[in-house]
């Protein structure tokens, strides 16, 4: 619901408010389309540090999601 509230407010034409909707996609599509085995791998793998959630295996996959985000804001653009 996120990205469809942001697209039809006045905040569609800011650059933070599209990547906000772009990551909020990407995240839904990416969970959406994985396989269990990765799923309980990932949490597996989660932890804390300081008292924050720390998960290496996100953060190796950081630039492809990021790559995955920039594309979806072109498409918000058109």
């Amino acid at each position: 619901m996120l990205p469809t509230i942001l697209g039809a407010s006045h905040l569609r034409t800011e650059k933070d408010a599209r990547k906000l909707a772009a990551i909020a996609l990407v995240a839904a599509g990416y969970a959406g389309d994985m396989d269990e085995e990765l799923a309980n791998e990932l949490l597996d793998d989660m932890d804390y540090h300081f008292n924050k959630v720390k998960c290496r295996k996100i953060e190796q996959m950081l630039p492809k999601l990021m790559k995955m985000v920039e594309s979806e804001m072109e498409g918000m653009r058109r």
